[in-house]
């Protein structure tokens, strides 16, 4: 696991108030981001992908790999810290990676930020992120939901600024953010 990744981790148990590690709940059901990215990018064959904050279910790791995508899961508060450091080992250089339903649920911006990086920094050059939320009720007021749980109310939107942070060409399509790690 590069240095990088360990200091986020740390940074991550740290200072995040609210684990949201329950919102976790898509057992039988594969987060709709999916399959608008199939629908509106498609997702290559041969490729391998990342997905960022996937819970504790593998279904939409199963269903990426019936399309011939190797996928894996990397998720500090539903994984073990082996299961992840094991996932980022065979995802360096990844194709792909997606933040479904992530930056949603984390309270702190500096942390939102950290969680978008573990993409970039696993990315090959000209990878590719997908970033989808949850909108919540599109208040704009953050509000604890649960004993453990966060939700931003934020339209999906209002994330690129922040998104555009790491991946400078972000833009938003069909309902997902989207960007390419540029070459350095």
């Amino acid at each position: 696991m590069s240095s990088f990744i360990s200091r986020t981790l740390n940074s991550l148990r740290e200072s995040q108030k609210l684990t949201s590690k329950a919102t976790s709940i898509n057992k039988g059901k594969l987060p709709r981001h999916f399959g608008i990215v199939a629908k509106q990018f498609g997702w290559e064959k041969g490729t391998t992908h990342l997905d960022i904050g996937g819970g504790r279910f593998d279904n939409a790791i199963e269903h990426l790999e019936g399309q011939d995508i190797t996928g894996h899961v990397y998720d500090p508060y539903n994984r073990t810290e082996e299961h992840n450091a094991n996932a980022l080992s065979m995802t360096k250089g990844a194709h792909t990676a997606s933040l479904f339903n992530v930056l949603n649920v984390i309270q702190e911006p500096e942390n939102q930020i950290a969680a978008i990086r573990v993409a970039h920094e696993q990315l090959r050059p000209d990878g590719r992120v997908f970033i989808g939320v949850y909108e919540g009720d599109r208040s704009g007021v953050g509000k604890q939901t649960g004993k453990d749980q966060f939700q931003q109310n934020q339209p999906l939107e209002s994330y690129l600024p922040m998104v555009q942070q790491v991946f400078p060409n972000a833009s938003v399509h069909k309902g997902i953010i989207h960007g390419t790690k540029e070459e350095l």
